[in-house]
């Protein structure tokens, strides 16, 4: 299938389909206002509370932990009201919380605020793959999630290039504050998109309808899906590394590069963007599970470039600034290819009727990993900043050789995706 079939597929789409403007634009705006403040949003906290490093990954790991609970919550949502009520929720939550952030600056009253950002920012990944999941054939579903990331991508890319250019010139505290309430603005135009989406109060399943034998299965007890949640766990750290990690490893080697985060985070956003359909192409003889191993494979190479850097930094910074961009690059191609596989495979994994649950239970490793690891980070960066780069490398390995033993053998080329997982 040639990319400019896919590509008119998704414009057909687009065209014929009331629900795709009001759902692409929300994604857009959700992308612009959070890539106006993502790469700076721990400089944000430092320049305008007083916070320390260790105190800022301190807060995000427990407003993250406190975080946790709105997946499980709004996979039930999902399956119980459908996925508009839930995007409009984490919206509503995103937009309110961060207008927060200009008002409590002490750690308690940013720990609560923050709280509640991260209880939209845990609901809109269930929702959104609940969104397309539930709209969209199951076989345009990779290109779909690739398609989505790119414009999702661009909006970023777009409020990361203003957001660096405004923070390059003034870099003061109502430079920052400004970006923040943008974001908070967007969020809520947002949800506005979201209330025009033409979907009924419950989900929509035709077609998919599982065997009776499926409901007597505990959800919980799902065995491929385990197995699968087990394997990919150790790669969710993976945004934690982008949107933690890179920031405040970058402020430690030299504080006078912090604006380099954001130039770093368009350059991920752009290559997203202008790669995912290509990387999808070029790899669509390959399976989902091998696409996901293939692109554990290169955040692991990523982060052994970021290693490298770390080791230069404070001794050849000619060297530094090149290698970070070699380290996101191959981080934006790990990415793309890890991602919109591992959200079709976890789509599809279980029965229809449960899907909210089993897409929330896989955003509920990135709700944990999110969590623990500011922290965890923060306290190894404080140490040696070369820890924190060999910390998410071995977790990307390990991950892939869990992902490999998902494999299915010779014998088995022709199973359904449920069963291939399984061996």
């Amino acid at each position: 299938m040639s990319p400019w079939f896919q590509y008119s597929t998704i414009k057909k789409v687009v065209h014929s389909q009331p629900w795709s403007v009001p759902l692409l634009g929300a994604l857009f705006l959700d992308s612009f206002g959070s890539g106006l403040i993502m790469p700076f949003l721990v400089l944000f906290f430092l320049k305008t509370s007083g916070l320390s490093l260790e105190q800022v990954g301190q807060m995000l790991s427990i407003s993250g932990l406190a975080g946790i609970l709105a997946i499980p919550v709004c996979g039930m949502i999902v399956d119980r009201l459908g996925t508009k009520p839930a995007a409009l929720a984490s919206f509503l939550l995103r937009g309110i919380g961060t207008l927060g952030f200009l008002i409590f600056h002490n750690i308690w009253g940013v720990t609560i605020v923050a709280t509640i950002v991260t209880w939209g920012q845990r609901a809109w990944p269930v929702a959104n793959q609940s969104l397309i999941s539930q709209l969209v054939p199951s076989e345009n579903r990779t290109m779909w999630f690739g398609s989505s990331r790119s414009l999702r991508n661009f909006g970023n890319a777009l409020g990361m290039l203003i957001g660096t250019g405004v923070i390059a010139v003034f870099n003061t505290p109502f430079a920052y504050e400004t970006l923040v309430f943008i974001d908070a603005i967007s969020f809520l135009i947002a949800a506005v998109l979201i209330a025009k989406i033409p979907l009924r109060n419950q989900p929509i399943i035709k077609k998919e309808q599982a065997p009776k034998k499926v409901w007597a299965i505990r959800f919980s007890y799902d065995s491929n899906l385990m197995r699968f949640l087990v394997a990919v766990a150790p790669i969710t750290f993976m945004y934690v590394a982008l949107a933690f990690t890179v920031p405040a490893f970058i402020k430690e080697i030299s504080p006078d590069l912090s604006w380099i985060s954001g130039v770093l985070f368009t350059v991920n956003s752009l290559a997203v963007l202008v790669l995912q359909i290509p990387l999808l192409f070029f790899t669509h003889r390959l399976s989902d599970l091998q696409k996901m191993i293939v692109g554990s494979a290169v955040l692991g190479l990523s982060y052994m470039i970021f290693l490298g850097s770390a080791f230069l930094g404070s001794v050849h910074l000619n060297f530094f600034v090149p290698l970070l961009f070699v380290g996101i690059l191959l981080f934006s191609c790990g990415e793309q290819l890890f991602y919109p596989a591992s959200a079709t495979i976890v789509g599809e994994i279980g029965p229809a009727e449960k899907r909210g649950q089993s897409i929330s239970s896989y955003q509920l490793l990135y709700g944990i990993s999110n969590a623990i690891g500011p922290f965890i980070v923060a306290y190894l960066l404080t140490r040696n900043i070369s820890l924190s780069w060999s910390f998410f490398a071995v977790l990307a390995f390990v991950s892939v050789f869990l992902q490999c033993m998902l494999l299915p053998n010779k014998n088995g080329q022709s199973r359904s995706r449920e069963e291939r997982i399984s061996q």
